[in-house]
């Protein structure tokens, strides 16, 4: 809170994953878990970035009290490129665990046949315990090779022995190619957190340490909600009949203060719940966006309700960086969402993208991406300038125009926000 954190952390409500990426629900220090990483040694990885996930998996153990015993975990590791190698059962000591990951070893080749490693571990992984939080933890990269595992009955059957299945996906070759690999994997697609590179895997290392935590996993059934608003008399148009893919994508650093962010979630909560939220009105996708995007689960066209929409805004919490990776959180709503349902033959409602920012410090320039995205879906695009520091000019340049880039920097403009965005939906005067 992706992170892919992707979660990609795609997770909770999540993938890119994960609600509320950084906030932990315990100290790991007294978390009982058994956790089994399965990680990706290939050329596609790159052995600077293994070393950098070595590195990560250092801190992890650290963070750990390692060991059997009560409010102790353990953990084991699986590499997997040409083939795979195990390293060991769980059980270890904190000088055993240091040392296996001491001597892991890069592979380099461009297999990724990760159902050899589900094998090894089925067969090497017997400890464990009745009591502990148990966690299939995989590093992915790219897109398999060999058999899929969601194909041979082999990772149906991991799901069914461990709490969670997570999977972290690094690089951009695991957003582009591996998209459906990574969130297919996992228990579910909140499960499922993605890193732009392995600088950010400090994000991903408290996503699991969260999960660690013995009652922590994302709510699979959100609470529904039974209050129907009254959508703003000054909207001109019955606003739960009109028929939208509606993309939010919302600045989770700390470019906003702790309070304009919770600000900004009612304001955004409030703009959500006069849709008539279903298969033939509105779908609501969302993806969150500080140094890394996170995607949520929502149910987009897959039975979604009001209930977890809403739920995984108010859910949503900041993360500790001021960045806006803007161009990968359009590169996975892309992926996430256009891609499968606003392509041709796919839905038919009409697409819009909003932008929700404090600040406009991106670490690469979004406009080609956005551009692209207008044209291949007829994406709509507004942005919203919710401080002072998000510089009008460049949310222009991705809305289209200044008219189509709405002031929410003080507190009478906010409170008008949710209004304006639904004149914009009935109006449909976009830039």
């Amino acid at each position: 809170m992706l992170r892919a954190l992707v979660f990609l952390l795609v997770g909770i409500p999540a993938v890119f994953a994960a609600t509320a990426c950084v906030q932990q629900q315990c100290s790991p220090k007294v978390a009982e878990a058994d956790i089994v990483f399965l990680l990706d040694t290939s050329e596609s990885l790159g052995e600077a970035n293994f070393n950098k996930v070595k590195t990560f998996l250092f801190q992890i153990a650290a963070d750990f009290t390692i060991g059997a015993g009560t409010d102790q975990t353990q953990v084991a590791f699986i590499t997997y490129s040409q083939s795979a190698q195990t390293y060991g059962d769980l059980g270890k000591t904190a000088a055993a665990v240091n040392s296996t990951i001491t001597s892991l070893s890069y592979d380099g080749y461009g297999f990724r046949d990760i159902s050899s490693a589900l094998n090894s571990a089925k067969t090497v992984i017997k400890s464990l315990r009745s009591g502990a939080k148990k966690l299939l933890v995989a590093v992915i990269a790219d897109t398999f090779t060999g058999t899929n595992p969601s194909d041979n009955g082999v990772l149906d059957q991991f799901k069914q022995d461990y709490d969670a299945v997570l999977t972290l996906g690094i690089g951009l070759k695991a957003i582009q190619y591996a998209y459906d690999d990574v969130t297919r994997f996992s228990t579910n697609a909140y499960d499922a957190f993605f890193i732009n590179e392995a600088e950010h895997l400090d994000f991903a290392r408290l996503w699991i340490e969260r999960n660690a935590c013995p009652a922590y996993h994302a709510p699979t059934v959100p609470p529904t909600t039974t209050v129907v608003p009254t959508q703003p008399s000054s909207v001109s148009c019955t606003v739960n009949t009109l028929e939208y893919d509606i993309y939010l994508v919302i600045d989770a650093s700390t470019g906003l203060s702790y309070a304009d962010f919770n600000t900004l979630k009612s304001n955004i909560i409030s703009f959500i719940q006069v849709f008539g939220v279903n298969s033939g009105a509105t779908q609501f996708g969302v993806v969150s966006v500080a140094a890394d995007p996170q995607r949520y689960y929502t149910g987009f066209h897959a039975g979604q309700t009001m209930g977890q929409v809403l739920s995984t805004v108010k859910l949503m919490a900041q993360e500790e960086s001021s960045q806006q990776a803007l161009n990968l959180a359009l590169v996975v709503s892309d992926m996430a969402y256009m891609a499968n349902y606003a392509a041709a033959g796919g839905s038919k409602k009409q697409q819009l993208l909003i932008y929700f920012t404090g600040n406009t410090n991106f670490d690469v320039d979004p406009t080609d991406e956005i551009t692209s995205l207008k044209t291949k879906y007829n994406l709509n695009v507004l942005t919203v300038r919710y401080a002072t520091a998000a510089d009008a000019d460049k949310l222009a340049k991705l809305s289209g125009g200044a008219s189509c880039v709405i002031d929410a920097t003080d507190a009478a403009k906010r409170s008008q926000l949710a209004a304006t965005l639904e004149q914009f939906t009935c109006s449909k005067n976009f830039c």
